[in-house]
């Protein structure tokens, strides 16, 4: 270890010593940051991480060019178990629903420090470029062909693994939220899922996860449809879409678009109230930036596209089902994770993963006091090797 990161290391072992990481997220307040013992920890982290990390690392990712930020975040595929690094060249993405391409844009630090001087690799500067003067956080794009037409409602949604317990308070601030969110968007669903599910249903399916999630055709920023033999817009830019369009899609959900099998779909999600790097929800009105964590606890966080079967469109609208595991097709599913704020998931299996910085968390530091992720570890250590 390099005589530098030994005196970070000191440094951060004082800090986390003294630290009180039961801070509280300040409802009404409109502050635009989040600065606390949590910020010094991470602070203190990233320079230790850009000291010890190589430009390639153990699982063959290059790194150069990159800002050293990203590797903080990491995003697999969860089929085919493949790390997708962010504000790279689209990937290629082929299974029994769709073949297309998928590009991650991750807002980085430069973005809004002129002090971060970090040199980036033409690509990256690219998009350094196209989300600075823009509030989001990040922005994901995706460009497919249908191998099978959709029957069923789609949904695009956010889960967890494993369910969390939530106290009263913590409860009453996400219902909060939650509705705020339904306000916006009428097809919105969500399931507090796992607790109390009998074993028997967790075998058959015949359960929900945690989760919340909106139709595919309301949700999508925009959604942009080719023509077979049109020239497809290119990944990684602005991509366009009529008022008009982007207004009726919003207002219908389902059904707003014709999903065949000779049209390119190339549609984007972008959000500016998730930063993936922080780990933290943002911009919220009314709500100081916290760490997501002390919602979901340490575990990953997964991003999905899902059908449900044996279900129309129609009777959806008209019943309202649960979003039963048994009776979803997933189109694509991503996990989320961070280096310094999660633990478990995908991300452990890959190769020289959690070898340089191993770390679990109490669930004090990264929930609310009284929440915390069923199956959550209840020991804090931070080891460097």
């Amino acid at each position: 270890m390099t005589k530098k990161s030994e005196g970070v290391e000191a440094s951060l072992s004082k800090s986390v010593g003294a630290a009180d990481f039961e801070s509280e997220v300040k409802v009404g307040s409109a502050a635009s940051s989040d600065v606390g013992v949590d910020d010094k920890f991470v602070e203190a982290m990233e320079e230790l991480t850009a000291v010890d990390e190589e430009e390639t690392d153990d699982a063959g990712n290059n790194w150069d060019g990159h800002h050293p930020s990203l590797k903080k975040m990491c995003t697999i595929d969860c089929a085919t178990k493949r790390r997708i690094i962010p504000n790279e060249d689209p990937v290629e993405i082929d299974n029994e629903c769709f073949h297309g391409k998928i590009m991650l844009m991750v807002r980085t630090p430069e973005c809004d420090s002129k002090r971060d001087n970090t040199i980036l690799k033409p690509s990256a500067i690219r998009i350094s470029e196209y989300m600075k003067p823009k509030k989001r956080r990040f922005e994901f794009q995706f460009q497919i062909k249908l191998k099978r037409i959709p029957e069923g409602p789609l949904f695009l949604g956010c889960e967890l693994e494993h369910g969390v317990k939530l106290g009263s308070i913590t409860k009453g601030l996400v219902n909060l939220l939650l509705a705020m969110v339904r306000r916006i968007n009428p097809g919105f669903h969500h399931s507090w899922g796992l607790e109390g599910t009998k074993p028997e249903d967790m075998d058959s399916g015949n359960y929900e996860k945690t989760h919340l999630s909106f139709p595919l055709e309301a949700s999508m920023d925009r959604i942009v449809i080719t023509k077979e033999g049109d020239k497809a817009p290119t990944l990684g830019q602005e991509l366009f879409e009529s008022p008009e369009s982007v207004k009726k899609r919003r207002k219908n959900g389902f059904g707003s678009v014709k999903w065949n099998l000779e049209d390119t779909y190339t549609m984007c999600l972008w959000s500016q109230y998730a930063d993936w790097i922080k780990w933290k929800c943002m911009n919220v009105p009314g709500m100081s930036p916290f760490l997501m964590s002390r919602v979901t606890g340490s575990q990953p966080i997964y991003l999905c596209v899902y059908e449900i079967g044996n279900c129309t469109p129609e009777a959806y609208r008209k019943d309202r089902p649960g979003h039963l595991r048994k009776n979803l097709m997933i189109f694509n599913r991503l996990e989320i994770s961070n280096g310094q704020h999660t633990q478990g998931g995908l991300v452990e299996k890959l190769p020289g993963q959690g070898s340089r910085v191993k770390r679990t968390f109490t669930t004090s530091q990264h929930s609310f006091g009284d929440t915390e992720s069923v199956n959550s570890d209840s020991k804090s250590r931070v080891t460097v090797s």
